[in-house]
């Protein structure tokens, strides 16, 4: 549950959709004016979904969205008059086989709006995505990134309150994933939109965002999706644990039976030299495989039997003299460990 100050822009109540034997299934989700939200899980969680029905392309099967606190009903014209307050950007932007500038004034041209204003409200659009200049290229002429910045352009200039944006990030270079990191930060400042993403990359979500919301086989799961397993509940002389591979188990505290998915939150993972001196009941050996930097964080994959990934200070890091090959410990409380 997201739940910061009062008002939500979009929310949800008890929503449940379910197709092929998938079930997307969220009690209650709040999204606020003026913040950006980062959507990370795995293939196949729920995510693309979750955006289609928050951004009323899908209806779900049960449950309620509302917007501005009003709920949203199945009346078409009032769902109809609440999507032009959004916009959806999808992971490859449809371009018409036309210029750039024909392209992002579509939409507006839609709307009848006039020639001056639709002028204005281009030239605005392509100068914050960077895209001043573009403005006779052919669609067929750009650049992944630059197909994305397009792709962007033509939703913001129907300005709207909430920005959904699936996967914007895929296929593109260094280069542009920076600019279009900025450019959503950017609208976000100078618009105050309201902006959803989906990313696979953590860190960037991290980066971006002002809440990272984590969704595993169509459930909201709170904290990274870093370190998460599927097994068996065992239990034997009051202890539970969930076995991830003949050499590897870890211990649990839960009353869920069966088949089930464990989550251990990178930061809750204590990385030490030596067996660290705790109540923790899992206490893992192995090597450090993977180092990756970001600012004062340090993002260190540990091979136990398994990959593990633990979160620590630069300074905890450096103090311990860590690095590639170093022999580590992993120590983690039992009520560290979310079962679902």
């Amino acid at each position: 549950m997201l739940s910061q100050t009062p008002n939500p822009i979009l929310s949800i109540e008890n929503l449940k959709k379910s197709f092929n034997g998938f079930t997307l299934a969220i009690p209650h989700l709040e999204f606020h004016k003026g913040k950006i939200y980062g959507l990370t899980g795995p293939n196949g969680s729920g995510k693309t979904t979750l955006l289609s029905i928050l951004n009323l392309l899908e209806k779900p099967d049960s449950g309620k969205i509302f917007y501005r606190g009003e709920v949203i009903s199945s009346k078409q014209s009032q769902r109809l008059n609440i999507r032009r307050k959004m916009a959806m950007v999808l992971e490859n932007p449809y371009l018409f086989n036309s210029s750039v500038i024909q392209n992002i004034t579509y939409g507006l041209k839609v709307r009848s709006r006039d020639k001056k204003s639709i002028q204005k409200k281009a030239a605005k659009a392509l100068e914050l995505v960077n895209l001043s200049g573009f403005e006779e290229r052919k669609a067929n002429e750009l650049s992944r990134g630059e197909t994305q910045r397009v792709g962007i352009a033509r939703a913001i200039v129907l300005n709207p309150e909430i920005l959904f944006l699936d996967e914007p990030f895929t296929n593109i270079d260094k280069a542009h994933i920076g600019v279009i990191e900025e450019l959503i930060r950017n609208i976000n400042r100078e618009r105050n939109t309201t902006i959803i993403f989906t990313s696979h990359d953590l860190f960037q979500a991290f980066r971006l965002s002002d809440e990272v919301l984590s969704i595993v086989n169509g459930k909201i799961v709170r904290g990274s999706i870093e370190n998460l397993f599927t097994g068996d509940i065992k239990e034997k002389d009051n202890l539970q644990w969930v076995q991830i591979k003949p050499s590897l188990k870890i211990t649990v505290a839960t009353k869920t039976k069966g088949n089930v998915h464990i989550l251990i939150p990178p930061e809750d993972i204590i990385l030490s030299r030596k067996p660290f001196q705790s109540s923790a009941r899992n206490v893992l050996k192995g090597i450090i495989k993977k180092v990756e930097i970001e600012n004062d964080i340090v993002r260190v994959g540990c091979d136990v039997g398994q990959e593990f990934v633990s979160l620590i200070t630069k300074a905890s890091f450096d103090s311990m003299k860590l690095s590639i090959g170093s022999p580590i410990f992993l120590t983690f409380k039992t009520t560290s460990v979310k079962v679902f």
